[in-house]
């Protein structure tokens, strides 16, 4: 009975995974086609700009919100609707319609990919194991959305290539799978419907989370251990414009940062974070781990002879970081938040902890611009290590409060 049992849970999670490496293809297809998805619509650079900038602006509304939507209606009905409703969006993409009827798309996109699953598919992973286990399924969960990812966006690329760089087959496709993934995850999901109490009032539970100080703190772990991920995904172009990386050896590395480390990362950090029975305590090592390995990596000259020991040290960060993500959700489960409230919470830590998209990256363009290339770059990779320093912090009041609630 233990072993069946152990068995769906894991079968779950790869069916929440499969919607998982699929469900924000569509709204950052242009990071892969920029130039095809820009010359099929006709759009400039800043009409593609703009495009994206629609769709994080209200992405930040709509995790907020989205927690609530959770609370209140199954995953499994929350997850199904977002799927099949971004593959069907997606046919309409594949007309390469108006400009304005493009921003319409990324509105809906943000309610589908964000409001509707983003913290429903948080809720319904949490759900799936006891306390022993959320390590593994969170962390997991981080890798198998990025093999998925990996497959997914490699056959986009196999077909494109050999349909003459068709580039509306590839959007075809990807609408294809969403709707396929969609009804996969309507057969095999379980019904998780939320109390009675939580179906009469829409923010039943707000209340609850936004006046929990531990919600607040691990929204702002996840902030610091998010914004140096996002601030590494800029290695590649560090990598090529100061050291002088060729083209060929940018695409391997590129290919390693995203998919290679980040796998082996989320598995082992959640692996490890249940062996010590606290995702708190294992967040708290790894800020320091990042920031020692940080302060190395800046102190790499910037010159072509030391491309290999750049190429180390940015990788290595990347690889603590991302077992980081795989389980910066996981203090959820030690703060006992009542599983009714979990998307409502998840929504919350979600707005504070993925802020560093709405202003981070401007922020340190404007440094980059402002400066000599090397000495910008040096600059925001060196705060990173500030922004470890912020987390250790956090981490460490986080483990307190948790000790003096079990007293």
């Amino acid at each position: 009975m233990k072993q069946t049992k152990k068995r769906n849970m894991w079968l779950m999670l790869i069916v929440i995974c499969l919607g998982g490496s699929i469900i924000y293809i569509f709204p950052y297809l242009q990071y892969t086609f920029y130039d095809s998805m820009m010359a099929e619509l006709g759009f400039t650079n800043t009409q593609m700009g703009n495009v994206m900038s629609v769709y994080g602006a209200l992405n930040l509304i709509a995790y907020f919100i989205g927690g609530m939507i959770a609370d209140r209606f199954s995953s499994r009905i929350l997850i199904t609707f977002s799927l099949v409703v971004t593959g069907i969006t997606g046919f309409w993409f594949a007309t390469f319609p108006s400009y304005t009827a493009m921003m319409i798309i990324s509105v809906i996109w943000s309610f589908t990919t964000i409001f509707t699953y983003w913290p429903a598919t948080i809720k319904a992973v949490k759900l799936l194991g006891d306390s022993d286990v959320q390590g593994r399924l969170f962390g997991f969960r981080e890798a198998l959305n990025s093999f998925g990812a990996l497959v997914f966006s490699s056959t986009a690329m196999f077909i494109f290539t050999r349909s003459g760089e068709n580039f509306r087959n590839v959007v075809i496709f990807y609408s294809i799978v969403y709707i396929v993934t969609g009804i996969i995850s309507f057969m095999f999901l379980p019904n998780d419907e939320a109390g009675e109490a939580e179906k009469r009032n829409i923010f039943a539970g707000l209340g609850y989370v936004l006046k929990n100080p531990l919600v607040w703190l691990i929204g702002f772990i996840i902030f610091f251990g998010y914004a140096v991920g996002s601030i590494m995904g800029r290695l590649t172009p560090y990598l090529t414009s100061v050291f002088k990386m060729g083209v060929a050896t940018a695409g391997i590395v590129g290919i390693i940062n995203s998919y290679g480390v980040g796998n082996v990362g989320a598995v082992a950090g959640g692996l490890i974070t249940d062996k010590m029975k606290s995702s708190t305590r294992f967040l708290k090592w790894c800020f320091v781990i990042m920031a020692v390995l940080l302060a190395i990596f800046v102190a790499v000259p910037g010159v072509p002879s030391f491309l290999m020991a750049a190429i180390i040290m940015g990788l290595s960060v990347r690889l603590v970081q991302t077992a980081v993500r795989g389980v910066y959700f996981v203090p959820l489960d030690e703060a006992k938040i009542p599983a009714e409230y979990l998307g409502t919470a998840a929504g919350v830590v979600s707005v504070i902890g993925f802020a560093p998209d709405a202003f981070l990256f401007s922020v340190y363009g404007k440094i980059i611009d402002s400066m000599s290339e090397v000495a910008g770059y040096k600059v925001m990779f060196g705060s990173l290590i500030g922004f470890c320093a912020v987390g250790f912090v956090l981490t460490s009041i986080l483990i307190r409060m948790f000790q003096k609630a079990e007293k």
